[in-house]
C-alpha cells in the first residue's frame, strides 16, 4: 500500500505531556526492543533538555477515528518511547535528579546544582527549558503494523540487526557494565576455550560474563531475563562492587586450580561452566582464599566422559545431569539442579 512519506515536524515537550493527560499518546513498545534506562541515563537526557543539547528525533503515527463530533485523533509512539517517558516521567515528578558518574554520564555545570531536585523544584528558567524544548517528530499517518515494520528495516537495512548485549553495551556506561567489561579481560577466558571468536565479536563473552557476575550478586537465575535490570539498577550506583569483584575473582582462582580439566573436557561449554561457576561459589562460601578444587579433577574428568557415551548408556546420576543439559539447560530449576549435583562432586 502507498503511503504519503513521514513529514518532518517540531513540537514541543508541553505538547507531549498534554497530550499524555488526555490519554491520546499511546505508546507502542512492540515495535522496537529497548533496554529498561537506568536512572543516570534520564537524567543524562534531562541534562539535555535543559542546556538545548540535541536529542534524537520521535516517530509518531498519527491515526483519526470515530465520525462526526466522535471524531478524535491518537498519536501512537513507534520510536522514541524510552526517551518520552523518561521526560514524561520527570514532568509527573517521578523522580530526582541525582549525582551521576562523569565518565559515564557527562552532565553539565548548569545541571549540578540541582542534583536532589525534581521538576517542580527547578527555577523557572530550567523548567521553562525542559517545557518548551522542541522535539524533532516525523510523522506517519495511518500506517499499520507491516508497514511501520518494513519502514524500520529500510532504515536499517546497512547494519547487522544488534543483539541483546550490543543494546545494552550501547545503553550503559556505568559502574556494572564497567566491572563486567573488565572481568571480560581475563586470559582465563582464552585459557579454556569458552568463547570463539565470533563470540567475542558480538559480545556474547561479556553477555556471559555478566550472567556469571549475577550469581555473585544474586544466585543463579532463569536464563538472561534480569541481565538488563541488573545493568539498570547498578549503573549509576553499584554498591559494594569491590567486595562483589573480589568474591568473583576469588571463585575465577579456584577454578583455575582445574583449568587443564575445564579447557579439556565439557566444562569449556557454557551450560556446565555456568553450573560449575555457582557450585565453585558455594565451595568458597566463608572463606577468605581460594578454595583448591585439584582433588575434584577426576570426578569432573569421570562425568565428562560418562556423557560423550551414547544417550541410551548413560545411567545413575549422569543421566539425570544430562536430562538437565539437553532440556531448557538455561532455566533456573535446571541450572539449580546442574549446580547441586556438581557441588555434590566437588572435594
Amino acid at each position: 500500500m502507498k503511503h504519503d512519506p513521514p513529514k518532518p515536524n517540531t513540537l514541543a515537550v508541553s505538547w507531549f505531556f498534554g497530550e499524555h493527560k488526555k490519554g491520546t499518546l499511546i505508546p507502542q513498545p512492540k515495535y522496537q526492543r529497548n533496554p529498561i534506562w537506568s536512572l543516570g541515563q534520564k537524567c543524562f537526557l534531562i541534562d539535555s533538555l535543559m542546556t538545548g543539547c540535541p536529542i534524537p528525533q520521535v516517530f509518531l503515527n498519527i491515526n483519526t477515528q470515530g465520525k462526526g463530533s466522535e471524531k478524535n485523533t491518537v498519536y501512537e509512539v513507534v520510536d522514541g518511547q524510552q526517551r518520552l517517558r523518561t521526560i514524561l516521567e520527570f514532568l509527573n515528578e517521578e523522580y530526582p535528579l541525582v549525582a551521576t558518574a562523569a565518565k559515564a554520564y557527562p552532565v553539565s555545570d548548569e545541571y549540578k546544582p540541582h542534583i536532589g531536585k525534581r521538576y517542580s523544584d527547578l527555577p523557572d528558567k530550567l523548567q521553562n527549558a525542559i517545557w518548551d524544548y522542541p522535539i524533532a517528530v516525523q510523522e506517519i499517518r495511518g500506517w499499520d503494523d507491516f508497514d511501520i515494520r518494513a519502514m524500520f528495516r529500510r532504515l536499517n537495512y546497512v547494519n547487522e540487526r544488534l543483539n541483546a548485549q550490543e543494546l545494552r553495551h550501547s545503553q550503559y556506561f556505568g559502574e556494572f557494565n564497567e566491572a563486567v567489561e573488565h572481568l571480560a579481560k581475563d586470559e582465563f577466558w582464552d585459557e579454556i576455550g569458552l568463547f570463539t571468536r565470533r563470540d567475542s565479536q558480538r559480545m556474547k563473552d561479556v553477555e556471559f560474563i555478566s550472567e556469571l557476575f549475577v550469581i555473585v550478586l544474586d544466585g543463579i537465575q532463569d536464563q538472561q531475563r534480569t541481565l538488563d535490570k541488573f545493568y539498570s539498577d547498578y549503573d549509576v550506583v553499584f554498591p559494594k562492587k569491590n567486595r562483589h569483584l573480589a568474591k568473583f575473582n576469588q571463585i575465577m582462582q579456584s577454578l583455575k586450580t582445574i583449568a587443564p580439566v575445564i579447557q579439556e573436557t565439557r566444562f569449556s561449554k557454557k551450560g556446565d561452566f555456568y553450573a560449575l561457576f555457582a557450585a565453585a561459589m558455594e565451595k568458597n562460601e566463608g572463606s577468605s582464599e581460594p578454595y583448591d578444587l585439584s582433588s575434584s579433577a577426576s570426578r569432573l574428568r569421570s562425568l565428562s566422559k560418562a556423557l560423550d557415551e551414547e544417550a541410551g548408556s548413560i545411567s545413575g546420576w549422569h543421566r539425570t545431569y544430562y536430562s538437565t543439559v539437553i532440556e531448557g539447560q538455561n532455566k533456573f530449576a535446571k541450572r539449580k539442579q546442574r549446580t547441586e549435583l556438581l557441588l555434590a562432586q566437588l572435594l
